[in-house]
């Protein structure tokens, strides 16, 4: 089942809030974009997370899944999702300005 977007953006940005580069990461200039799979149940809650695709490093995808443990609990989901189990991904972009 494909995610309105709109409920992908709202865990986003509930993810989001709890960006912190890794320093070492900083450090040494790397750069990626790790993708998320979240499985939630029917009221948003987190039943499993993992990354589908690395970001290339090792602590930039650590920082990603530590990302949506700290964004817990998630925005309920809109009715239609609402009671069934399903799965949505999160790309997490690690940029340094």
């Amino acid at each position: 089942m494909t995610m309105p977007t709109k409920y992908g953006n709202s865990l986003w940005g509930a993810i989001s809030k709890h960006k912190k580069y890794p320093k070492i990461a900083a450090m040494r200039n790397w750069q990626g974009e790790a993708i998320v799979e979240l499985e939630l149940d029917g009221n948003g809650k987190l039943k499993s997370k993992k990354i589908i695709q690395s970001s290339g490093h090792e602590v930039l995808d650590k920082q990603a899944l530590d990302m949506v443990e700290k964004a817990l609990p998630f925005p309920a989901p809109p009715d239609v999702l609402r009671g069934n189990s399903f799965t949505i991904t999160v790309p997490v972009p690690f940029k340094l300005e």
